[in-house]
Parts: C-alpha cells; sequence; structure tokens
C-alpha cells in the first residue's frame, strides 16, 4: 500500500555522506550556462527507507524485488527525510519553506520508493490532517489536491529504478556473486540476467538528458528525486564525469539519507553534502 502508516514518537535522524562530500568535482567551467533560467535552486537525492530487502536478503527468493515493501523503521526514515526537506538537514541547506517554494518529486516506481515518497509528504503536509474524511479513498485524493494547492506535484520514472539483479534471486547463488563481483569491479561485474553498474549508467544517461527538459516543463524551485543506492551513486558519476575508480570507492548512502544538489547561479549544480 501507498497509504503512510501512523506516525512514530521515535527520534529520527537524517544522515548526509562523508564518502560523497570528499569526491573532487571535474567540471567544463562553459557547461550549462545556457540551463540557467530554468534551474531549480536545489536538486534532493533521497535514498528509499529501510525496506525488507534491507533486513532479510533471503526475501529475494519469494518476493520480487519491485514489491518489496519498506519497514517500520524505513517510515520513519521517510518521514525524517520528509522533515529534512522542510526544514534543513544541513547547515548549507537550510530546508524547503513548504508553501513559498514549489516542489517536484521524480519516484522509482518500484513499491519501496512510492513509499518513502508518501512518508516524506506525510512531513510535509500531514495526512492527518484528514482523518476526518473517513472514506480513505476520498480521504487520499483531499491529501493529493491539498499538496498539489501548495505547490508539490511529482511523476513516476522507471529509469531511476534499482539495479536489476535478476529476477527471484538464490540466496547462495548471490553470495558467490557479490564475491566475485568484488574481485572484478563493482562498476563492469553483471549478475546473470541482471544488470551491471555500467547497464544502470546508460539508462540514468538518458534520465538526466531528459531532467534538463524537465526543468523547463515542469518548473519548480526545488526537484527531489527518490530513487535507489545504486542509481544515486550512478547518477552522481554520470554527472559529475567522475571516473570509474571514483564510483567503485564509493558506498551506498544511508536509507533515507539526503544528497543535497544547489544550482549555482550558472546552470551547474554543486554538491553540498
Amino acid at each position: 500500500s501507498t497509504n503512510p502508516p501512523p506516525t512514530s514518537s521515535a527520534r529520527e535522524e537524517v544522515f548526509t555522506s562523508p564518502t560523497l562530500r570528499r569526491l573532487p568535482l571535474h567540471y567544463d567551467p562553459n557547461r550549462g550556462t545556457a540551463n540557467t533560467p530554468s534551474m531549480p535552486h536545489r536538486v534532493l537525492l533521497v535514498r528509499h527507507g529501510e525496506s525488507e530487502g534491507n533486513v532479510n536478503s533471503d526475501i529475494y527468493s519469494t518476493k520480487p524485488d519491485p514489491n518489496l515493501n519498506i519497514t517500520k523503521k524505513g517510515w520513519i526514515q521517510a518521514r525524517a527525510a520528509g522533515r529534512g526537506i522542510r526544514d534543513g538537514c544541513t547547515p548549507v541547506f537550510k530546508g524547503i519553506p513548504i508553501g513559498k517554494e514549489t516542489v517536484h518529486f521524480v519516484i522509482s516506481p518500484y513499491v519501496r520508493t512510492m513509499e518513502t515518497f508518501h512518508g516524506i509528504l506525510d512531513s510535509l503536509v500531514p495526512l492527518s490532517d484528514f482523518n476526518h474524511i473517513k472514506n480513505l479513498d476520498s480521504r487520499r485524493a483531499a491529501w493529493y489536491a491539498s499538496c498539489r494547492r501548495l505547490g508539490i506535484s511529482w511523476h513516476e520514472d522507471p529509469r531511476i529504478r534499482e539495479q536489476d539483479y535478476g529476477n527471484y534471486q538464490d540466496p547462495e547463488a548471490m553470495k558467490t556473486y557479490k564475491r566475485e563481483r568484488f574481485k572484478y569491479g563493482p562498476f563492469y561485474y553483471r549478475m546473470p540476467d541482471g544488470e551491471s553498474a555500467s547497464d544502470v549508467y546508460d539508462r540514468v544517461s538518458t534520465f538526466l538528458d531528459s531532467l534538463w527538459r524537465s526543468f523547463e516543463a515542469k518548473k519548480a524551485d526545488n526537484y527531489v528525486i527518490v530513487t535507489h543506492g545504486a542509481s544515486i551513486r550512478v547518477l552522481l558519476t554520470r554527472y559529475y564525469r567522475w571516473n570509474v575508480d571514483d564510483f567503485n570507492s564509493l558506498s551506498n548512502p544511508t536509507n533515507g539519507e539526503i544528497i543535497c544538489l544547489c544550482h549555482d547561479g550558472r546552470g551547474r549544480l554543486m554538491l553540498r553534502g
């Protein structure tokens, strides 16, 4: 279900990635200037909250990867990310004043990313404000309508889905493949019946090309991309033109982590953590 459960009162954290912050940026000084008028103030990359697969890898053998839900902890992380987006999660990023700045979400269509999006949305515009509406479909429709009135919009894009590791996965075979991947190199190693990171690089490249067109067609002060760990690493590698060794040195962001790319006023996005 994409309908969030009740908000937890547990202490929740948003983290930034020291691994991503310390890598060099390779810019073409003339790149991107023409994009300046249509660029958002910032682009935020968010990894989904903790999923069933993050806590039990055996589930991939019985449940399709796109259908995995986030856990109770994952919902907490999603709402924490929403508060980070609303209030600011780093000294550089001061937060989005909801109701004053517009926000457009681009979401991987996997269940765990859609649920994370709904958890974020619940922190921006609380679903509980609509509890007086008894019919669940009508309640959700009223919630969505309120979000749109506040300048929040969204669409799905399957090109930012998770790296494909094959269909139903045999747990013992996956252990062997992961050992092989470590020796072979993470960027080029392809799981049987799945994708390599270089395959993900190709589809993320087409996503980035169209993202700039989206900045013009779906103008918003802020873009939030809700996706997966491998997709975030590939997206950053592609945009900043890092090399394969740089990619291989990266770790996935933590579940619910926010990475902020700020517009520098010249058509380029600067990595702010």
